[in-house]
């Protein structure tokens, strides 16, 4: 959860990046945005693809290879399938050494979302992955299920220094932790550059030439998968780095693809377009225009842009200390967080259009802990790393060595200083110093990385077809970005996915049968419908608020045992409600159906009910509200959950009352029998408990 934008370039960046042109961070699309084909302009040479006498491959033929993820992802026998090819770690060195990549083949199903059968098709679709640095177990769980592999076989090449191919650095960021805590922002983000520096030296002494490491070595990659498999021509589908990789191979390999489709889209040509900062506020401008316009969003989170944007400068001015129970992530007992976890939890939630209801109420929760320096809040945050799994797979050098080459850092050079004076909450928070940046291309020069050719780099220009999608409220890889490239792709058209975020395509329950019908014919007219399936968000206004979860999660990294007792205490609470709820219903039932006289004790067993069917309902309503929650995003946890939870964590005060009631009519004022009384009893310390547990916890509505 720690997204310094300096570690983000290293890790959490693995998006894109923004653009450089100003945004109209009023507009916002009422439908699809569909841009017709392109005219090439000439205004840039065409890139000339490698010559065909390349060393594409070591080895002819794959390798079959038991897949790496398996027992970790479920799939059944014979429907996913793995391999490796082999080839130059640097084809523009002669007797480079040899590496070997894995990918992965996702067998069509034949069978749509409903079951029903399909026609399979025998054109297969390569999905170039994102980063750069994501391994592909992450995209095999994504996709194994997507509707794409209805009707096509997809591949997944694990990009060159990634996972199973050939993968270095494997512990980037996280060697020599004492080392890591700092007090102050700056020095928290200048770890990079020890990173940095640790991984070029082991690199080296592997032999491994980081030269080799770069989007079109990447590019040709691919075509040597192609051409690996036997595959005369195939589709191509990437996503953010896979937009940028898709444009390298259309100049690497044009006579290979059938049609291209792109989708969260990076310009090969960075630059200056490297502007985060100013598309987050894009966003966030078009999520308070979009709060306005909702009653209750408004009148629950007023002036909240203004609010969100302080508490930010807050964290920058004064960043918070905890003192933690020392463990691997904080080993010296200290944790320290900063304005970018302030700045980053939000901006990653617009990725995935599912967390946009719970958008508003998570920045006001943000918001309102830094203006009370909500410690609960802030050690559950510090101690979620702990929680965390390391990332096993993420290919942090190979991601390094494209960032240098690539013209990222550079590009993050060009426009720090003016996105400072524009944004400077946000640019600070998420870039750091501009001082930093220049530190960085000094040591990526220094590494024997510098930026490649430019010319490589020139705008994509071809006539093959092409369809770019993307999401309006996407906060890294924004439409402007997607517009800039259009005047290069002279058969291509761009769709805009009006409230989606990140990777349109991918995360549409539709995008399937987009894909599908658009490779089936790249000509045909676009199914834009898609693009309207998904609506607008209602957003949660307003949420009910509780530091319950926030508790659980901090409690769970530092002494998870610690827990058992309150598992105890609240299960035999509602074992005990459950149990008398159900027995006293179906007595009622009983009695009804035997037309039983009605005995002594009626007032007992109604205060009885109806203090277990509070108890039941409180804990119930509860339980679903935090599901509801959760489906949105697991953070808004932390902050609380839908609003409706609050009038079903008041029946936790009501059950304690009625509790009360309950024991004191069956102490004193009963005529029912002993068993009676007793059972009774029972449920009102149950409910009591119950009660007690909700205030210990956060769980009332006070």
């Amino acid at each position: 959860m720690r997204a310094s934008f300096i570690l983000i370039l290293a890790g959490l960046l693995h998006h894109g990046l923004a653009t450089a042109q100003e945004p109209d961070s009023t507009a916002t699309p009422a439908g699809p945005m569909v841009i017709a084909p392109a005219q090439l302009t000439g205004a840039e040479a065409p890139f000339t693809p490698a010559p065909a006498a390349m060393e594409w491959l070591r080895r002819p033929t794959p390798d079959t290879v038991v897949c790496p993820f398996r027992g970790v992802i479920e799939y059944e026998p014979g429907a996913i399938e793995c391999g490796l090819i082999q080839v130059p770690e640097n084809r523009e060195v002669a007797g480079s050494r040899s590496i070997e990549l894995h990918y992965v083949r996702i067998l069509a199903t034949g069978k749509d979302a409903d079951g029903n059968a399909v026609e399979k098709r025998d054109d297969p679709v390569v999905y170039l992955t994102g980063g750069p640095g994501m391994g592909a177990e992450y995209y095999v769980g994504k996709l194994k299920d997507h509707g794409i592999v209805a009707q096509r076989d997809l591949y997944i090449l694990e990009q060159r220094g990634i996972g199973a191919s050939t993968r270095f650095c494997p512990f980037f960021n996280v060697r020599n932790r004492a080392d890591q805590v700092h007090e102050k922002f700056t020095d928290h983000q200048r770890n990079v550059f020890a990173h940095a520096r640790a991984c070029v030296d082991l690199a080296r002494g592997q032999g491994i030439d980081l030269r080799g490491y770069n989007t079109f070595e990447n590019a040709r990659d691919v075509r040597a998968l192609r051409q690996a498999l036997g595959f005369e021509r195939w589709n191509v589908w990437g996503i953010s780095y896979g937009s940028v990789l898709a444009q390298a191979y259309a100049k690497v390999d044009p006579d290979g693809i059938k049609a291209l489709a792109i989708d969260g889209i990076v310009p090969l040509d960075i630059g200056d377009l490297m502007r985060v900062a100013s598309w987050y506020q894009r966003d966030l401008d078009r999520l308070a225009a979009a709060c306005g316009g909702q009653p209750a969003c408004a009148e629950a989170y007023p002036d909240q842009p203004r609010r969100y944007l302080a508490a930010i400068r807050s964290m920058l001015d004064e960043p918070v200390g905890l003192t933690v129970r020392p463990n691997e992530t904080w080993p010296t007992g200290r944790a320290f967080l900063f304005a970018d976890i302030v700045a980053g939890i939000p901006f990653s939630l617009l990725y995935d259009d599912k967390a946009h209801p719970a958008i508003p109420a998570v920045i006001d929760g943000l918001t309102r802990a830094v203006e009370t320096r909500d410690q609960r809040l802030f050690r559950a945050l510090a101690l979620a790393d702990s929680m965390e799994q390391v990332e096993s797979r993420f290919g942090a050098g190979m991601s390094l060595a494209i960032r240098c080459q690539d013209g990222y850092v550079d590009g993050l050079v060009e426009v720090a200083e003016d996105e400072r004076r524009k944004h400077p909450e946000l640019a600070q928070a998420m870039l750091g110093e501009d001082a930093l940046f220049v530190e960085m291309a000094e040591a990526c020069a220094a590494a024997g990385l510098p930026t490649r050719d430019a010319a490589d780099y020139a705008p994509l220009q071809t006539t093959l077809p092409v369809v770019v999608t993307n999401g309006a409220w996407d906060p890294v890889t924004p439409t402007p970005l997607a517009e800039y490239i259009m005047p290069g792709l002279g058969n291509g058209r761009l769709l805009e996915f009006p409230h989606a975020g990140h990777g349109a395509t991918r995360s549409a329950k539709c995008g399937g049968r987009f894909l599908n019908r658009y490779f089936d014919d790249p000509g045909a007219p676009l199914d834009e419908a898609c693009a309207s399936e998904a609506k607008a968000a209602t957003y949660v206004a307003p949420y009910f608020a509780t530091g319950a979860f926030a508790k659980l999660v901090a409690q769970a990294a530092e002494d998870r045992k610690a827990l058992a007792p309150y598992g105890v205490w609240i299960g035999t609470s509602l074992l005990v409600l459950v149990t008398g709820l159900l027995s006293l219903v179906f007595g009622w039932l009983g009695r009804i159906i035997d037309r039983a006289p009605r005995r002594p004790g009626t007032i007992l067993r109604w205060l009885a009910g109806l203090t277990a069917l509070a108890g039941t309902l409180h804990a119930a309503g509860l339980a679903v509200a935090a599901s509801v929650s959760f489906k949105m995003t697991p953070v808004f946890l932390l902050f609380g959950m839908v609003g409706w939870a609050r009038w079903f964590a008041w029946l936790g005060p009501v059950a304690g009352v009625l509790g009360v009631l309950t024991l004191l009519w069956a102490v004193f004022g009963s005529v029912a029998g002993p068993a009676r009384r007793i059972a009774a009893t029972l449920v009102a310390l149950a409910a009591i408990g119950l009660a007690i547990f909700g205030w210990l916890w956060d769980l009332w509505p006070l």
